[in-house]
């Protein structure tokens, strides 16, 4: 399905969105995983052809802006630019669909603003990280750390790739998905320029967080969300794997979980069966 290009205000600088079907349907806004792009959800818009799928894309990821020399990419600064690009698409109510990263985003986001989500869709991942705050001390130290390192930096420092298909490969090696689903992702993430091909997204968003949430304070934001929400767990996915997975699951209040097969970026590579158990929790009540 050919998308249509959108561009929205951010709490920083543009937004980049790409806009999948009829304006007119049902719409889906999807948000995706760290370091990915709006591309990720292209596999899916074929299959979820009875709404408008809108993918957003976050701060410096993609085509977005990146966000202003000297700031970080906080968790809570994704969530206010949902609800920034909410306000530009003029919506009303619609499904959220978050992946990983995006997953976490979604959380908070329905959390907050539970009038207009009218059901979750969580695609590997059930809320942020977290750390006990013991950790606090360390982990602002190494991100003022980064941010002074990165100061010093030149723009000659950024990796430039020989070709296409070594960035696609590279893109496997960092996470398993197809190499179909990769050059999805690196088509969109990465240009051409003299000497190579380098990727646009803001090397800042590989620096430590200053902060992270308690688990304490991801619990209530899961308690908090109101809407029927659909789980979405990959058998070869990173969720699965994580030890307080079970005790958030069991916070929300009206919740579906099914487990399907693939890995972290099973909504790319197995696109038709993910979509079906989206459309069908949407319809089924």
């Amino acid at each position: 399905m050919r998308p249509i290009s959108l561009t929205l205000q951010g709490i920083s600088g543009k937004i980049a969105a790409l806009g999948y079907g009829n304006a007119d349907y049902p719409p889906i806004l999807s948000l995706h995983g760290w370091l990915d792009n709006a591309a990720s959800f292209e596999p899916l818009s074929g299959f979820l052809t009875d709404y408008y799928l809108i993918a957003l894309e976050f701060a410096g990821h993609g085509l977005s802006d990146h966000r202003p020399p000297g700031t970080k990419y906080h968790l809570i600064d994704y969530v206010a630019d949902v609800a920034h690009a909410v306000r530009s698409l003029a919506l009303d109510r619609f499904y959220l669909v978050g992946h990983s990263l995006g997953a976490g985003v979604a959380i908070l986001y329905a959390a907050a603003y539970p009038d207009v989500v009218e059901k979750l869709i969580l695609i590997d991942g059930v809320g942020p990280l977290t750390e006990s705050p013991d950790k606090a001390i360390d982990r602002v130290r190494h991100s003022i750390d980064a941010g002074l390192i990165h100061a010093m930096e030149t723009r000659s420092n950024s990796k430039l790739y020989k070709t296409w298909q070594h960035l696609i490969e590279a893109r496997t090696k960092a996470s398993p998905l197809s190499l179909h689903s990769a050059e999805l992702l690196v088509r969109r993430s990465a240009k051409e320029q003299s000497g190579g091909i380098k990727l646009r997204s803001d090397r800042r968003l590989r620096h430590p967080s200053p902060l992270y949430f308690t688990e304490e304070t991801v619990m209530h934001f899961i308690k908090g969300i109101k809407c029927p929400t659909l789980a979405l767990l990959a058998e070869e996915g990173a969720v699965v794997r994580r030890n307080q997975t079970r005790n958030r699951l069991s916070a929300f209040e009206n919740l579906e979980v099914l487990e399907c097969k693939g890995g972290h970026h099973a909504h790319m590579d197995e696109p038709e069966r993910i979509a079906k158990a989206i459309d069908k929790f949407i319809k089924q009540y």
